[in-house]
């Protein structure tokens, strides 16, 4: 026998009880950013955008990258809303490799979350002092 509340398999998955929402509803899936790096170079000065995680891709890409004449190397990690130890290691890998050439590495647009990594390792003061940490992000409101 089927009962009145079977027959409409949507209208059950649809409104619980209550009038609230499902949970698929109120925690949606949080989208990350597509991991891709960007190359701008003119003159002296270089600028990588990086979008998505920071890993060893930064590291390869640099390598494939004529730098001659470049005195300035900017990493633009505004595209970048989180760092583990992956991207902390690769930090330092560009560092390294750009105090072996002699080019001068600066941080730019760090959101928050990625310079309290930066700062909670202890690197702080080895990169530039302009790697002060960008605005803060605007953050939604989850009314429950």
């Amino acid at each position: 026998m089927v009962r009145a509340h079977e027959h409409d398999a949507t209208r059950q998955l649809g409104r619980p009880s209550g009038g609230r929402r499902p949970w698929w509803v109120a925690h949606p899936v949080v989208r990350r950013p597509v991991p891709g790096v960007d190359w701008e170079s003119s003159g002296t000065r270089a600028v990588v955008r990086v979008t998505g995680e920071l890993g060893a891709s930064l590291e390869s890409f640099l390598a494939g990258r004529p730098l001659a004449g470049c005195r300035e190397l900017e990493i633009d990690l505004a595209g970048v809303p989180s760092m583990g130890s992956g991207g902390v290691s690769t930090l330092l890998a560009v560092r390294r490799w750009c105090l072996q050439r002699g080019i001068a590495l600066r941080l730019r647009e760090v959101q928050p979350s990625v310079w309290r990594v930066v700062e909670l390792a202890g690197l702080g003061a080895a990169f530039d002092a302009s790697a002060e940490p960008g605005p803060d992000p605007v953050q939604e409101l989850a009314l429950f």
